[in-house]
């Protein structure tokens, strides 16, 4: 050393000296004093004791944390830490032995147990549509000590781990799974679970969530409304809402709104169908929102439709029963009360054809001079309208009478009839007339029975007269019978019987005389072959040369 002392600029004697007391203390502070315990885990705020010990006094601290001394010996000394309110805290002890200083320090590790742990997920959740879902530690110390893991139905989704925190005060900290939802997930409970680890040396603190259900919600198709296009004022409508395959079913919410005016709903579930039912007032005429929305969860659909809302009165006929003589001349009129959509179109017409027209008048007429024909003839008063593309039509009819006198033509009452005697007839007479005329036939003062069934005789022929009459005049007509009768001819008859006779003398006489001949050849014939043997030989049927 002394060599060296010499040999050496003194400066770098000193560097070399310098360096190799420091090895030496490094050697003396983990022989000669101890501490513990080394590494205390402490929460913050409260207290801890430190024990330093060494066989080199006197045992000193050097710290900014309030202490107080807890005991004390030849070789150790107590400190009690009354307050933690630090969070980087590493107290040293140091001691001079043999002149040459020796220190350790504590590294504490302070922490805070996490106040709350919340987990944060919307309430419901569309099917197939992807969410966040949060979990929030708050208040947590040191977070490089923190574990958080999510769990669904136990087992789980994520766990999440902070080593590279560095700093040691407290904070919050969120971690975020995105989730996913399917129907059968319904009603799986979900929890968030915070684990400080601070073992070896310190506790295991763990905090869950409180647990939260899954609660799905499948809305796939947009709302069926049904209800009418248009409907008449003053009159009620039926509106329907549905929606299908929604999941819950029974959960969905729904609201109708007609013309701006909430409906009375009334709410029907079936399965996988919730349907809403509501009567709607139509007050006022024009063109009316009908809307409905239906809310499931985070899902709201909306349909709406344009319902429009006419008037048309019906026409009202002036007199619905016309009753008028023959050629007189009449009126028919039609009106309208009451308020009215614009374009409603007036008409009068018959089986036929339309006779009268008018748009947007509330009165209108037909004027028509009456014949026979005209009874029992029929007008319709009509009210059109169009609305939507369809024709509203509302009519009332009127009735037209027309009297006038009796008519006798040959179809109602033949001039001539033909009968034969002993069959069965009925005189028929009738006439046209409004009102029905009264027919009587006479002859010779005495009535006739029309229309009676009665078996003829000769004396039924002759010339009837027949009289038809009403209110409005008569008509008169002779009808002349006839009868067919069978009359016997004796002189007819005798010369038949003569004619029959000659006929039979006749051919009586030819018979005779056609036998007589022919028996007569052949009786000669056979006495001229009994003289002749060749002829007899022919005769007989054959000859030989």
């Amino acid at each position: 050393m002394v060599l060296l002392s010499r040999i050496m600029h003194p400066c770098l004697f000193f560097l070399v000296a310098w360096s190799a007391a420091g090895v030496v203390k490094g050697a003396a502070a983990e022989d000669f004093l101890h501490i513990h315990p080394e590494k205390p885990v402490v929460e913050y705020g409260t207290s801890v004791v430190l024990n330093c010990s060494s066989s080199c006094a006197p045992i000193n601290l050097e710290t900014s944390l309030k202490w107080a001394e807890a005991g004390t010996g030849s070789t150790w000394k107590s400190f009690n830490f009354t307050e933690v309110d630090q969070w980087s805290v590493a107290p040293l002890c140091y001691v001079n032995c043999e002149r040459t200083p020796l220190d350790r320090r504590a590294n504490f590790t302070v922490y805070r147990a996490p106040e709350r742990v919340e987990l944060d997920l919307p309430q419901k959740m569309e099917v197939g549509k992807e969410y966040n879902l949060n979990c929030h530690v708050v208040d947590v110390a040191p977070i490089r000590n923190l574990t958080v893991t999510i769990f669904k139905g136990g087992k789980p989704l994520l766990e999440k781990t902070f080593e590279n925190h560095t700093k040691p005060q407290p904070g919050n900290i969120t971690v975020t799974y995105p989730i996913t939802v399917e129907q059968q997930d319904h009603n799986e409970s979900i929890t968030c679970h915070a684990a400080l680890d601070l073992r070896p040396e310190g506790p295991l603190l763990e905090k869950p969530s409180a647990s939260q259900l899954l609660e799905p919600v499948a809305f796939p198709m947009d709302p069926l409304l049904e209800s009418p296009l248009s409907a008449e004022i003053g009159t009620q409508m039926t509106v329907t809402c549905e929606v299908t395959g929604v999941f819950p079913a029974e959960e969905a919410m729904f609201e109708l709104s007609f013309a701006g005016e909430n409906l009375d709903l009334s709410i029907h579930v079936l399965e996988e169908t919730a349907s809403a039912q509501a009567l709607v007032h139509l007050p006022s005429i024009g063109n009316h929102e009908l809307i409905c929305t239906v809310s499931l969860g985070p899902v709201k659909r909306s349909v709406n439709k344009t319902v429009t809302v006419f008037a048309l009165p019906k026409p009202i006929p002036e007199d619905d029963h016309l009753k008028v003589v023959v050629n007189t001349t009449v009126n028919v009129t039609c009106k309208l009360d009451g308020v009215k959509s614009p374009g409603v179109v007036m008409q009068i017409k018959d089986k036929n054809q339309t006779l009268a027209s008018s748009e947007d008048s509330f009165i209108i007429n037909y004027e028509v001079t009456t014949c026979e024909e005209d009874d029992g003839r029929e007008f319709l008063c009509i009210a059109q309208l169009q609305v939507n593309g369809t024709e509203v039509t509302k009519n009332a009819s009127v009735k037209l009478t027309v009297f006038y006198a009796p008519r006798i033509t040959n179809t109602s009452c033949p001039s001539v009839l033909t009968w034969k005697e002993g069959s069965m007839e009925a005189f028929i007479c009738s006439a046209h007339g409004n009102p029905p005329p009264t027919v009587e036939c006479r002859r010779d003062n005495m009535v006739y029975h029309i229309g009676v069934q009665q078996q003829i005789m000769r004396e039924h022929k002759g010339v009837y007269h027949c009289n038809a009459s009403n209110a409005y005049g008569s008509d008169a007509k002779d009808v002349t019978i006839v009868v067919e009768f069978f009359q016997l001819n004796i002189v007819a008859v005798a010369l038949s019987v003569l004619g029959a006779a000659i006929i039979i003398s006749m051919v009586t006489v030819g018979y005779y005389m056609y036998y007589r001949s022919h028996k007569v050849r052949k009786y000669r014939l056979k006495q001229q072959a009994a003289g002749n043997p060749m002829e007899q030989k022919c005769l007989n049927g054959g000859a030989s040369v």
